[in-house]
């Protein structure tokens, strides 16, 4: 699933991977990062799927200053039906976007070092 959207002056590509694994077991992990045995139960019947959440970031106006974020474990609902609306409160809830946009904000360059500045004058 593949999705777009707009967001205080950046563009968000989303891409939804539903992970493929032939052994339910390696969800099980150690005795303290276990899953509870209901959710092992919706693993194995099948309802419950384990997806990877992919998002580029890029400025909206240029489209430069592409950054990549990767979210992989994500457990929802293997219903078609149901995975967008899961996917947007799982989004909105765990406050991916808010946090895409701090870790931008935090890794920007703008205006930038006095170096930087003198060479876009050059140009």
């Amino acid at each position: 699933m593949k999705f777009s959207t707009e967001y205080k002056n950046i563009h968000f590509h989303i891409t939804l991977e539903k992970e493929s694994y032939t052994d339910i077991s390696i969800f099980m992990g150690d005795k303290f990062n276990r899953l509870p045995n209901q959710t092992m139960i919706e693993l194995k019947k099948g309802t419950l799927a384990s997806y990877n959440l992919l998002i580029t970031s890029s400025d909206l106006k240029t489209g430069e200053d592409v950054y990549t974020h990767y979210i992989s474990g994500i457990l929802l609902s293997s219903n078609d039906q149901e995975i967008e609306e899961e996917i947007a409160e799982y989004i909105e809830q765990e406050k991916i976007i808010e946090t895409i946009i701090k870790t931008r904000l935090s890794y920007a360059v703008n205006p930038g070092p006095a170096w930087r500045k003198g060479l876009s004058k050059n140009k």
